[in-house]
């Protein structure tokens, strides 16, 4: 299963379901503690006793394991195994990912703290909560773009506490890696002594970031009040793509450099294509140049960007830091003729 949500996990959607058909979905977004209650998450995460634990309800399998440098971790609803883990792993509950996310209630709009999404994924072992941020309306003609801020923990040894800003609408495993691979400036806190006390200083920085959602949505104003002339936008686009893959070949005289004009140039159309749908839509801008840009490095480039035979391994290793850092590219292209 691509989405790897198993019957044990849970998943609730505010008004739109996910491509996989599962989950609950209401009508309006619900607060933290509602989407936790929504999403079954209320069970505990408890230390095991016994060698013999459950993977998936009806399946038992022995354990072995030193219990001098070792715990099982178990669900405390099903008693399911969660993972094998060190002694000194200290787990942080769900019920703590709420109430990180309800402490955002200062900085949130007027009707408060919403979860566009919250669930768990391979029967509990990964677990999140998608906070709505308020949407960005950027230009005269109103551009809408959701941010999110994504919490996510988990219970299986494999994963830390983290908080980071996405756009990304996290339903199962496939977006929760595209969320955690498009991620920059990752607060993230290991499962060790007094992490629970650290949680408290994080409450804090979350609030920052949600309250930062300001100055991008004045980033992307400035943008989208610059008008373009179509040689003023492929000026930019030939920059982008000469930052990133050096100088397009006049000339080529090789097999390399052939190649290396001909991924120019498809660039070059393929954003000039998206640039002529958007910017009917929201005018032939600098903010609408940047963004077709963007959509090139994240929809075709990445799929030479990378090397990997697979498809989906070129799609995840892309996701896992280097489209995020080419499209950050994009931007600083686009803040120097803003």
């Amino acid at each position: 299963m691509a989405h790897e949500i198993r019957t044990n996990d849970g998943l609730v959607l505010a008004r739109h379901a996910a491509w996989h058909g599962l989950g609950t979905v209401v009508e309006s977004a619900p607060n933290p503690f509602a989407a936790l209650r929504l999403a079954n998450l209320e069970w505990q995460v408890e230390e095991s006793a016994h060698l013999v634990g459950v993977y998936n309800p009806g399946e038992s399998h022995e354990f072995r394991v030193s219990t001098d440098r070792s715990k099982i971790l178990v669900r405390s609803d099903d008693k399911s195994v969660l993972g094998v883990v060190g002694r000194d792993y200290c787990p942080v509950q769900n019920q703590t990912l709420a109430e990180l996310a309800w402490a955002l209630r200062d900085s949130a709009s007027d009707e408060g703290v919403k979860i566009e999404s919250a669930g768990s994924i391979r029967g509990g072992q990964r677990v999140w909560f998608l906070v709505q941020a308020p949407s960005i309306e950027i230009g005269a003609r109103g551009d809408i773009t959701n941010p999110y801020l994504m919490l996510t923990n988990g219970h299986d040894g494999g994963e830390s506490l983290k908080a980071f800003g996405t756009g990304v609408r996290v339903v199962c495993a496939n977006t929760y890696r595209m969320a955690l691979g498009q991620a920059k400036d990752v607060i993230s806190f290991r499962h060790t002594s007094g992490i629970n006390e650290r949680v408290e200083t994080l409450k804090t920085t979350i609030n920052q970031w949600f309250r930062s959602i300001e100055t991008g949505r004045q980033f992307a104003a400035s943008l989208a009040a610059r008008p373009m002339t179509r040689a003023q936008v492929q000026d930019l686009w030939v920059e982008v793509i000469q930052r990133l893959d050096g100088e397009i070949p006049a000339k080529p005289t090789n097999g390399w450099e052939e190649r290396s004009r001909e991924q120019a140039v498809a660039g070059l159309a393929h954003m000039a294509r998206t640039f002529d749908v958007e910017s009917q839509r929201f005018g032939a801008n600098l903010w609408v140049a940047a963004n077709a840009a963007t959509n090139w490095i994240q929809h075709v480039r990445s799929d030479y960007s990378v090397r990997a035979k697979d498809v989906g391994v070129r799609r995840f290793a892309a996701w896992n830091g280097t489209v995020a850092d080419d499209t950050a590219e994009v931007w600083k292209v686009a803040a120097a003729r803003a």
